[in-house]
């Protein structure tokens, strides 16, 4: 069986594409690696706006309280009240799975916000510069690794 130079030339174009393809898949880490970046800035994009509602509540000199459910009340009531609106801010849980974010107190007062991330950022601030708010200065930083990250809040931030 002879094989033409044209059908030589068509395989080697096609494996030189399907090595392009796989290559790429190996450096991007494909669909699902996108979807999970995509999740966790999301996820970032949540966690600032909380951020920026907790240090509203406590420039206003309202109690952040222990339970997501009495922190909803007390949002309400401040957005009813408060001639600022904090409009930089809005309690959000994690956009994919619905979950208020955690809060770390010490000594009675909420210090850090956590979240459970997908994918580790490889790469400092990405798409945002989260240094700019001042909320959540070190949100942008590298994660080594996916899992929970909790970041310290900057009450004295000008988010308003």
């Amino acid at each position: 069986m002879a094989f033409s130079r044209d059908m030589v030339l068509w395989t080697g174009l096609g494996v030189i594409v399907l090595a392009a393809i796989v290559a790429g898949l190996a450096v991007t880490g494909g669909p699902a690696e996108a979807r999970r970046l995509k999740e966790d800035q999301q996820r970032e994009t949540a966690l600032l706006s909380t951020a920026n509602a907790l240090v509203c509540l406590q420039k206003a000199g309202m109690e952040i309280p222990e339970t997501a459910e009495q922190l909803e009340v007390v949002w309400k009531e401040y957005r009813s009240t408060a001639q600022d609106k904090c409009f930089n801010g809005d309690l959000r849980v994690d956009p994919v799975t619905d979950a208020p974010f955690a809060l770390v107190r010490e000594e009675g007062r909420v210090t850090q916000i956590c979240a459970e991330f997908a994918a580790p950022r490889k790469q400092e601030d990405g798409p945002f510069q989260y240094r700019s708010t001042n909320a959540l200065p070190n949100l942008g930083d590298r994660r080594e690794a996916a899992g929970t990250h909790c970041f310290a809040i900057n009450y004295s931030a000008e988010v308003g």
